[in-house]
Parts: C-alpha cells; structure tokens; sequence
C-alpha cells in the first residue's frame, strides 16, 4: 500500500523551505489537476493509494474545461496554460487534452471559503507537496516552486515550461 510522501522531502533534499501558509485564493480548490486521468485515479485508490483515495473523496470534477474556467474567472488563461504544460513530453505522463480533468472541492462554499479548513485533510494542508504543483499565477506558494526549480536547474535537472 503506497502512502503520502513525506511533505518535507523536497525542503529536505533542496533545502528550499517551504512557506509556512497560503494567501488563500482558493485556486487549487477550485480548478485542482492532478497529474493522473480520473480511471488512473480510481485505480491507484481502490490498490490503496491514500493521496488519490482521499482526493477522490473530496474533489469533484467539472464537467469540462470552460466549466472549470467558468468556475474560476480571476484567471481566464489558467486552464490552457495548464493543458500546454501536461501535454509536454518532458513531464512524467504527458496527458492529452481530454485526459486532463479539473476538479473543485465539495467543501467551498458560495464565497470559495473552506468550510472544513481547520480540519482539511492531510493533503491539503500538505500542499503543495511536490514543487512541480502547477499553481496559478500569483498563488502564495509561488516562490517556494520557483526556488525549487532554480535550484533543480543548478544541480542539471530540465524542467518544462
């Protein structure tokens, strides 16, 4: 059975620190997209995968694209910016378009505000876990992701844009 990573692994092995919160913008609650196909994601979680057990218990999917776009306006450009990103050959599974879903918390209310958040599951408050997280521009956890990066360019590694 595969568990959660250790969420300080990146800051230990980069030895980045990672910001202690968010700006709470609701971003990754309202358009979240993970790197795996919804069938990958049921797959992993019915053998055990608790990340994609717990995210399947708490996101819902949009119904398409332009619904996720509808649902988080501030930003117009996020999802095809998203779409461009994940289908490079250069990312661990490039998807295809149809491939890619985007999914909101059951727990935003009206406003986008969390009404769990002081008991939000582990992988929210973990987020974002890895520093390849695409998060939208302006997202508090911005230079943290782009300090990881400089520093996996420093040491060879190529990173997609």
């Amino acid at each position: 059975m595969e568990t959660t990573p250790d969420p300080v692994s990146w800051e230990k092995v980069l030895e980045v620190a990672k910001p202690s919160g968010c700006n709470l913008r609701a971003a990754c609650c309202s358009v979240a997209t993970p790197s795996l196909p919804p069938n990958q994601l049921i797959v992993k979680s019915a053998e055990g995968d608790e990340t994609c057990r717990d995210f399947l218990s708490v996101f819902i999917p949009h119904a398409s694209h332009q619904a996720a776009q509808a649902f988080y306006p501030e930003q117009p450009d996020h999802i095809e910016r998203v779409l461009s990103m994940v289908m490079k050959k250069s990312t661990k599974t490039a998807l295809k378009p149809e491939e890619v879903v985007f999914y909101h918390c059951r727990y935003l209310d009206d406003n986008r505000s969390c009404q769990v958040y002081e008991d939000r599951p582990r992988f929210c408050r973990d987020y974002p876990v890895s520093p390849m997280a695409i998060l939208v521009k302006g997202c508090g956890y911005e230079p943290w992701i782009d300090d990881c990066k400089q520093k996996l360019l420093s040491l060879g590694y190529e990173i997609a844009e």
